[in-house]
């Protein structure tokens, strides 16, 4: 068996789990509102217990109306937070090993044009996603701390 032998921050190191997901079949209403329940900005979709997709919070944005929920909202307007998730859901989900190092997540997302990867544990099984803000958080934890301690930010 090979080792790895790469010493550095891995997505199992900065991912956000566990993952929260929802059925394909939910409103986007109750998506977002699970989003914002969770402080996530990012929704595995299950259905029939197998996770067919993602559903970002820029996807939400995209499939409902502006003005929904809103004072100026019209039934039409609020109507587009029952479309089901399922419709808003992006397909093209690209899986990394937890032991995938930070910066190979990181071309993944930019060549792909996506802003989450799905990470999985030894038996393939999702345990987590890691997001372009865990990515974010990550990097600029390591400049801090090459940082020399004079250049420490004060606390």
């Amino acid at each position: 068996m090979l080792q790895n032998t790469y010493d550095g921050p891995t997505v199992g190191d900065i991912m956000s789990h566990p993952p929260i997901s929802v059925f394909a079949g939910s409103e986007l209403r109750d998506a977002r509102n699970t989003m914002h329940a969770h402080g996530t900005h990012h929704l595995l979709v299950e259905d029939r217990g197998r996770i067919v997709g993602v559903l970002s919070d820029h996807d939400v944005l995209r499939a409902i109306s502006p003005y929904a929920d809103g004072h100026t909202a019209q039934r039409r307007d609020d109507e587009t937070l029952q479309l089901p998730v399922y419709n808003a859901a992006s397909y093209n989900m690209i899986a990394v090993a937890r032991d995938t190092p930070i910066e190979l997540a990181a071309a993944a997302m930019l060549e792909h044009h996506i802003s989450c990867l799905l990470v999985t544990g030894l038996d393939e099984e999702v345990v987590g996603i890691v997001t372009t803000r865990d990515l974010f958080r990550a990097t600029v934890s390591c400049l801090i701390t090459e940082r020399p301690a004079e250049e420490q930010p004060a606390a």
